[in-house]
């Protein structure tokens, strides 16, 4: 089996299991506490706002309490202390043709008008069908004296005034959470013994057959804000009961305060439809929804624990088979994805009063599997352009092996760049590839490349080409004050490497000889039909050609422009200004410094006295070292270019010198 094979077996056994993994985290949130509370939060919540409002449910009415009501109807500001004939009254203009009548006003106690009180009773008994509502008390017992670490919850229902009570229909309580909390749900049962909370007392009440939902505490299903639901205040209602006697014909009717200013109302709750200004939904509002989804079969419809894992599974299962087939375009897949099963969770929701899970598939584990995909994707990408570099890194620098992966289309464009240029030479290559066979000729000149460019890569230098003999090696990452401090090594160890392979070839040896120059390049493909070579092109590269050509003329292995070094240093050795072949500009050159006692201000002083126009004292200078170095090639140069130029009376030009041959 490949190595290819494995790793790419290796890779997909990981991506499985981080999906798996995923996925069982996703069905642990969805099941959880925190994930239900998520989905209400944000799940349900966009739902309702996405759908907006429903039409009103039909027969039913609430008749409301505003903040303007007593003053309207001549009663004290405190409902307590309302006389009872108000809501004795309210019943006797309803009459017997409403379906039932459910006050969520609890009546505590009997008020200080006993006649008011026994009309009301009188009322309730005549009606038959009304449902009051009741108090829940809730107490906490420590189960161990001092102890609230450990402790029971005892919910008690309170029931209003015996002789209200008693007259009723039935009595049930209505309790929901409070400000800040959003209320999604309501219980169905409250109290020690359970029973019928206020809206499935009226139900059954009216419709003893029918059975209520199973879930113990049901999710709402708004109709949607404040004064959806047909709403009626209080006063109008008593002014010209006739007025409205179509109205609460065959209607249930919820009697409670639901002001339409609420800032002072106690009795309001923030749900999915709460808006900006404070109007929230009242709690005599919140049990008429609760009811009208009970009569309606309007109950939001859930997942049961089994269910709702398999979905998530089966969804997580759809985005690992994209993630998978479609490592291209997983974003486009994913993104389609997102937007059908948004689509059904939506369909499910308002033709079928299903709630699906919304949050988890799309919040966890759409991102979730989008990371992993990025991450799998990105491990590929980074193995592939591993694999890249390896079969091409002998052939073009990592750098642009990555500029090309990354480009779409056609060559990356060429840079402009600073750089340092190098050229090398070998000596006597042409004699030596007449003289030895080609394989032999191949199996050397192979290990002098590797000689010249191992040390050369080793200092960050990159290759721009090979040919015959010698190297083009450009080192592009330099600034022009770096540049000795950077290259110095380099040469000395590309020196070294050299003499390490004279010394192993003694019969073949290869001398090699250095140009460098330093200035803007043009680097990148250049090429046509087809064929494009990476390479160094401008002035750069031909300036150190010519100057790698010059050691020859000097008698030097290395030549360096003054381009390469900004200031004086005691490693190079000044020989002069120079005009190179074809060339209009001049160049001042260096060379590496000797170890001897050669003076480093030879050819300084020679320039001054050929610039002075005594070319006999140059001449002078140059014989007092030649005397003691008669070996100096830089020395030999420079006399016999006097010699052959001119007497020291010409009128010529000695400077620069001009190079009239490659």
């Amino acid at each position: 089996m490949s190595r290819k094979t494995v790793r790419s077996r290796r890779s997909v056994r990981q991506l499985a299991i981080q999906a798996m993994v995923l996925a069982c985290s996703a069905v642990v949130i969805a099941l959880s506490s925190w994930g239900q509370r998520q989905e209400e939060a944000l799940g349900l919540d966009s739902l309702f706002r996405i759908r907006g409002p429903l039409p009103a449910p039909e027969n039913l009415i609430i008749l409301s309490i505003t903040e303007q009501t007593a003053e309207k109807i001549g009663q004290p500001q405190s409902m307590t202390a309302w006389s009872r004939d108000i809501y004795a009254d309210t019943l006797h203009a309803l009459g017997h043709s409403v379906e039932a009548v459910a006050f969520d006003i609890y009546f505590a106690e009997a008020s200080a008008i006993r006649d008011g009180d026994r009309r009301f009773a009188q009322a309730l008994r005549e009606s038959g069908k009304v449902a009051l509502f009741a108090f829940l008390e809730r107490r906490i017992i420590p189960l161990h004296e001092g102890s609230k670490a450990q402790a029971l919850q005892a919910d008690t229902v309170v029931r209003p005034a015996a002789m209200f009570s008693e007259a009723a229909a039935v009595t049930a309580p209505f309790a929901l959470p409070k400000v800040p909390a959003i209320v999604s749900r309501y219980p169905l049962r409250l109290g020690s013994p359970p029973e019928a909370v206020l809206p499935l007392a009226v139900l059954e009440l009216i419709r003893p057959a029918q059975s209520p939902p199973p879930q113990r505490f049901p999710l709402f299903n708004f109709y949607g804000p404040a004064g959806t639901i047909r709403t009626v205040p209080l006063e109008d209602f008593l002014a010209a009961p006739e007025s409205f006697a179509e109205t609460v014909a065959a209607a249930t009717v919820f009697i409670g305060f639901a002001a339409s200013f609420q800032p002072g109302q106690r009795d309001n709750f923030v749900t999915a439809f709460s808006e900006g200004n404070g109007m929230d939904l009242s709690g005599v509002e919140l049990a008429a929804t609760a009811f009208a989804n009970l009569r309606d079969g309007r109950v939001i419809k859930e997942l049961d624990p089994p269910a709702r894992s398999v979905l998530i599974l089966l969804w997580s299962a759809l985005l690992w088979v994209l993630v998978r087939r479609l490592p291209q375009h997983t974003a486009a897949g994913l993104a389609t994805a997102a937007a059908l099963y948004t689509l059904l969770v939506y369909g499910s929701f308002v033709l079928l009063d299903h709630l699906l899970p919304l949050v988890v598939p799309l919040v966890v584990l759409l991102p979730g599997f989008a990371a992993i995909a990025y991450h799998h994707n990105l491990r590929e990408s980074q193995h592939k352009r591993a694999a890249l570099e390896q079969a091409f890194g002998q052939y073009l620098p990592a750098s642009e092996i990555r500029r090309l992966s990354a480009q779409t289309e056609g060559q990356p464009p060429q840079q402009e760049l600073f750089g340092v240029c190098l050229v090398t030479d070998a000596t006597a290559y042409t004699t030596l590839a007449e003289r030895l066979p080609a394989p032999v000729l191949s199996e050397l000149m192979s290990a002098y490349y590797e000689a010249l460019i191992t040390p050369i890569r080793q200092h960050g230098g990159l290759i721009s080409d090979v040919a015959g003999d010698g190297v083009i090696a450009l080192w592009t990452d330099i600034t022009r004050e770096d540049v000795m401090e950077r290259l110095m090594p380099a040469l000395q160890d590309l020196r070294t490497s050299i003499d390490q392979f004279n010394a192993q070839h003694p019969q073949t040896p290869l001398y090699t000889r250095m140009g460098l120059h330093a200035g803007n390049v043009m680097l990148g493909h250049y090429g046509a039909e087809g064929h494009f070579e990476f390479r160094a092109v401008g002035d750069l590269v031909n300036t150190a050609s010519r100057i790698e050509s010059l050691n020859k003329l000097l008698g030097t292995e290395v030549l360096i422009s003054d381009s390469c070094t900004a200031q004086h240093t005691t490693a190079l050795r000044y020989l002069g200004q120079f005009c190179l072949y074809g060339k209009q500009q001049t160049v001042c050159l260096y060379t590496l410094a000797t170890t001897g006692n050669i003076d480093p201000e030879l050819f300084h002083k020679v320039e001054r006295c050929l610039m002075q126009g005594d070319a006999s004292s140059a001449l002078q200078q140059l014989s007092l070292s030649l005397s003691e170095y008669p070996a100096d090639g830089p020395a030999l140069f420079y006399r016999d270019y006097l010699t052959v130029a001119g007497s020291a009376d010409s009128t010529s030009p000695l400077l620069p010198i001009k190079i009239r041959s490659k």
